[in-house]
């Protein structure tokens, strides 16, 4: 009868036990916060609506208006090319890059490896661009 007066009582823990309980439920939180907000909508192979006549492609492109993407940089990094002209991008790298104008006016999306994406340019102008995972790779597209 003591017992049933007492009712049901939770053992107490120690501190540093709630402390790293909280830890590993944060890091849990955390990783799956990262995961399903950055890490997968980075590194998917989904393509964003084109903002300029854009066609996937799989082979590899020939040498005229294509850059290549190797060892985290774009290759050549300015191209020159006429109004009307198509520039596919290529990447051989064995990492998912992109190549995202800095003005929002076109963007490959994810490119894995060996896998490409042809952007048509409309209108004159400078075309400056950058990888999306890796902002610190950079290029330009001359239109004339």
């Amino acid at each position: 009868m003591a017992e049933e007066e007492k009712g049901y009582r939770y053992s107490k823990r120690p501190l540093w036990q709630w402390f790293v309980i909280y830890l590993i439920i944060g890091a849990l939180v955390y990783g799956l916060i990262y995961y399903f907000v950055f890490a997968k909508n980075s590194y998917n192979n989904s393509q964003p609506a084109p903002n300029a006549s854009q066609a996937p492609t799989t082979s590899v492109p020939a040498a005229k208006n294509a850059i290549q993407i190797v060892n985290f940089s774009f290759s050549p990094a300015t191209l020159t090319v006429k109004v009307g002209d198509t520039v596919t991008w290529t990447n051989q790298d064995g990492i998912g890059h992109s190549a995202t104008a800095d003005d929002k006016s076109f963007d490959t999306g994810i490119l894995s490896q060996r896998r490409s994406r042809a952007v048509t340019f409309g209108k004159a102008g400078t075309y400056t661009y950058h990888c999306s995972p890796h902002p610190n790779m950079r290029g330009t597209i001359i239109v004339q």
